[in-house]
């Protein structure tokens, strides 16, 4: 029986749950996960291939890791979004996530195909032995009791932090505390957009929904199996049922007038979306089902929205948030936003806070500009320097505090979340 370790570490949800998927075909295939790489045949890398400063530490990564006599085989994102780096960088085997089933190829079945392996509704949590950080954690999460002061702690971090809305930024933005009232559901897979900057498409290929009964009896399952905080999800859920004759207002009707005592949350809705079905959304949202939804504006200036290939009328955009809120103002709204896209002057990411502002957005983050390599953000000129975006970075959390948000930056990130 071969032995393998899976690292699969700084993940988005969505590679969280092929990690999972990963796993299931493997044991089901009489391979074991051992928890050390010292223990393992092979150590199997998922990656993410969101940001540069990400690919650097999935780089370092594997040269860890090709320190051990061990076979190491990488996954995910990476090897698409930083292809040439990535080819450059490392010569043993590999397999991007949009052809995620050539896992068979490098562990072969001998009784379940990798497409017979159902999706998963809950998030792989990595732990490797051979790291004091995960042995502390582990040994907190073995008990109820050790667990509920573990996550108690965090709870009250990151509630002081942010507010009440914490734990809807958990779900969105992956702090990786263990939520055991969380249940996911991935609506579909592959991106429709184009977006100048992100190289995330070329990893995760073409959009393709998942079939609309599918999506119901995994959320009825979940209600069965007594959860009530659900959570959608996929590269751009707006874009569901496009390919199938449907589309999202479809789902989520549906999902709604399901009985039951529970709350929807939705990650990734393209404003694109939220323009073209304000109506449907709008009476959706008046049920009280729908807990929350982050919608990545990602700016609030229509040139720079027009130059990243998103849609850019701002007017519209915030007409729609509006209304959404007033249609239940227990909705919370969360949203992503760039600092720092190529050209961008200080007076258009000024727009960008008067937008988070003025449409009183919960909660959501505020990202640095991170050129991927190949994409036509690379080659907007001029490139905004590191000292001017970290500059706007700071203007931006005195601009939010002194708005009524409460703010923290991590690793060139800033969290924000609306006082209550």
């Amino acid at each position: 029986m071969k032995k393998v370790f899976i690292d699969a570490e700084l993940l988005c949800d969505r590679r969280k749950l092929d990690t999972i998927r990963i796993s299931k075909y493997l044991i089901r295939n009489d391979y074991e996960i051992v928890d050390s790489p010292k223990k393992a045949d092979v150590i199997l890398i998922i990656t993410c291939g969101f940001g540069n400063s990400l690919a650097d530490i999935y780089f370092k990564k594997i040269k860890k890791f090709n320190n051990y006599d061990r076979e190491v085989i990488v996954t995910g994102c990476l090897p698409d979004t930083d292809k040439k780096r990535f080819d450059h960088f490392f010569n043993g085997r590999s397999f991007s996530t949009k052809h995620i089933d050539e896992i068979e190829k490098y562990f072969p079945k001998t009784k379940v195909s990798f497409s017979e392996i159902e999706d998963s509704n809950s998030l792989w949590n990595n732990f490797n032995r051979d790291k004091i950080s995960d042995l502390f954690k582990l040994l907190f999460l073995k008990f109820d009791l050790t667990k509920r002061a573990y996550v108690g702690f965090f709870d009250q971090v990151f509630k002081n932090k942010i507010g009440e809305n914490h734990l809807i930024l958990h779900s969105f933005y992956g702090l990786n505390l263990p939520i055991d009232d969380l249940y996911i559901i991935r609506i579909a897979s592959g991106c429709w957009q184009n977006c100048s900057y992100c190289g995330i498409k070329k990893a995760v290929g073409d959009f393709k929904s998942k079939p609309l009964h599918s999506c119901l009896n995994e959320f009825k399952n979940g209600l069965e199996k007594g959860y009530s905080n659900f959570f959608l999800t996929a590269e751009d859920t707006g874009c569901y049922g496009l390919d199938i004759n449907s589309n999202f207002p479809d789902l989520l009707e549906k999902m709604t007038n399901i009985d039951g005592e529970y709350r929807i949350n939705i990650y990734a809705l393209n404003p694109r979306w939220v323009v073209k079905y304000v109506d449907e959304l709008e009476e959706i949202v008046k049920k009280g089902k729908i807990k929350a939804t982050c919608i990545p504006v990602q700016s609030g200036n229509t040139r720079i929205l027009t130059h990243m290939n998103r849609y850019s009328d701002v007017r519209e955009i915030k007409s729609a948030f509006i209304r959404l809120k007033k249609a239940n103002s227990g909705l919370a709204l969360a949203t992503h936003c760039i600092v720092g896209f190529p050209s961008e002057t200080n007076q258009e990411f000024k727009e960008t806070l008067d937008f988070i502002k003025e449409t009183c957005l919960d909660l959501g983050i505020i990202m640095v500009m991170s050129i991927k390599t190949d994409t036509e953000a690379g080659s907007i000129e001029p490139q905004v320097s590191n000292k001017e975006i970290f500059k706007r970075m700071s203007s931006a959390q005195k601009y939010l505090n002194n708005s009524g948000y409460k703010t923290f930056i991590v690793n060139d990130t800033l969290y924000f979340g609306k006082k209550q």
